[in-house]
């Protein structure tokens, strides 16, 4: 892992911290949070930033037994895309499998398209229910 890497995985790692209190405050508020605390990931390519996600994320889950959930995977990613470009947290439902069930999904847009693996909506549509961004004024939806 290059010192680059090292850093990026670090700062994703503070951000899968901060985003595991989805459990308990609403998700404007864990991104208006992890937005004030700076950690955007200044210009690194998407690719590196999600890598940086991916180990950050499954790290934490295996060491502290939190959360790896697209939801999770998404707060950070967008964590690491602050400032480039216009960045938001995409929560979306389809029904589900069966008549009561309900399938949500969390994935981030960098200016309107989606970027990385949780964007990937092949499996279906889905019904955008919120809209997050990832400003300093992330009270605007």
């Amino acid at each position: 892992m290059s010192p680059v890497d090292l850093v990026l995985f670090l700062r994703a790692l503070g951000l899968v911290h901060r985003a595991q209190r989805v459990r308990h405050v609403p998700v404007p508020e864990v991104v208006a949070e992890i937005v004030s605390g700076g950690w955007g990931g200044r210009g690194h390519p998407v690719p590196r930033l999600e890598l940086a996600t991916a180990r950050a994320v499954t790290r934490w889950r295996r060491w502290f037994g939190g959360l790896d959930t697209c939801l999770i995977r998404s707060l950070v990613l967008g964590g690491l895309l602050t400032g480039q470009g216009d960045v938001r947290l995409n929560i979306g439902f389809r029904p589900g499998e069966e008549k009561t069930a309900l399938d949500g999904h969390a994935w981030v847009t960098v200016d309107g398209s989606a970027v990385g693996p949780d964007g990937n909506l092949e499996g279906g549509r889905y019904t955008r229910v919120l809209t997050v961004p990832f400003s300093v004024d992330s009270g605007d939806k």
